[in-house]
């Protein structure tokens, strides 16, 4: 009795892995901002519980797919051929089913108590994310990770048009913001485990170019982070932890473009999840005071 509960128990741990809860904790986190800044205050507690929930199950979907579509590829690489899939503790099939409830089940939560709207931005970023992004642009070009970087920047467009219905100036700098930090975050770990993407033949860095081009992205972050300040009627509170945030940010990409980069480059990636999280955190922290 005791052996079935742990491998019941062990089942569901891997089907959640599937899902990188801690990513899709990020999305959570951006798309509550989003309705708090849309709200200038709290949401709809309803309102609020149903686009988190729905939003959780589609983009832990849209995860369960990207793992299914890449498990070739995991299987290859020792940051990743511990997952369930590559490593043969969860049946593809059946990983295609549970991403598909979860879709479904996430969509329809969405359409029935938020609107039709949220639900085909959450179709979209699904498309983006699983057929645009894992099944065509990351095999193909080299410039995968600047054009799938929206991919991830649905959640607080989501959120905002969850609360006022609409798209405007402000969740579009919150998009911008999500895509500008991706290619450095992603740039970073290919250039750390740039031996796991050799060993698979994918080319995810721009030969030459990525140390400045990680620069040249953390610029553009900082200065839309601190527009959004501004056009956000932020107070000095995010002001100054933006401007913190973000030159930090900076001098790790300034290191790692004339530092060593395998040291430099894992810092770095480290310190951008740290990064998006707080700078959303401390957006909420200001309207909330």
């Amino acid at each position: 009795m005791k052996v079935e509960l742990v491998l019941r128990k062990n089942l569901v741990r891997d089907y959640f892995a599937l899902t990188k809860p801690k990513v899709v904790l990020l999305h959570m986190v951006t798309t509550a901002v989003a309705m708090f800044l849309a709200a200038k205050g709290l949401p709809s507690l309803p309102v609020l519980a149903a686009t988190l929930s729905g939003g959780f199950l589609v983009a832990g979907a849209s995860n369960v797919f990207n793992c299914y579509f890449d498990r070739d590829i995991d299987r290859m690489m020792a940051r990743t051929r511990h997952r369930p899939l590559p490593s043969g503790l969860i049946n593809p099939d059946q990983a295609c089913i549970f991403g598909a409830l979860l879709g479904l089940t996430g969509v329809f939560i969405l359409a029935r108590f938020v609107g039709i709207f949220v639900a085909a931005l959450s179709i979209a970023a699904f498309i983006y994310y699983v057929v645009i992004y894992t099944l065509w642009l990351k095999r193909h070009t080299v410039w995968s990770t600047v054009l799938g970087s929206g991919a991830g920047a649905f959640p607080p467009l989501i959120g905002w048009v969850a609360v006022t219905g609409g798209i405007e100036l402000t969740p579009i700098l919150l998009f911008a913001i999500i895509a500008l930090w991706s290619p450095p975050h992603f740039w970073s770990l290919a250039i750390y485990r740039s031996q796991d993407y050799k060993t698979v033949g994918l080319e995810v860095i721009p030969a030459g170019k990525t140390r400045r081009l990680i620069v040249v992205f953390a610029v553009l972050l900082i200065a839309v982070s601190l527009i959004l300040g501004r056009t956000a009627g932020m107070g000095w509170l995010y002001l100054t932890s933006a401007a913190l945030l973000g030159t930090a940010f900076l001098a790790l990409a300034i290191r790692l473009r004339f530092g060593k980069p395998l040291l430099i480059a894992r810092y770095l990636y480290l310190y951008s999840m740290f990064y998006l999280l707080i700078l959303f955190v401390t957006m909420l922290v200001d309207r909330l005071v």
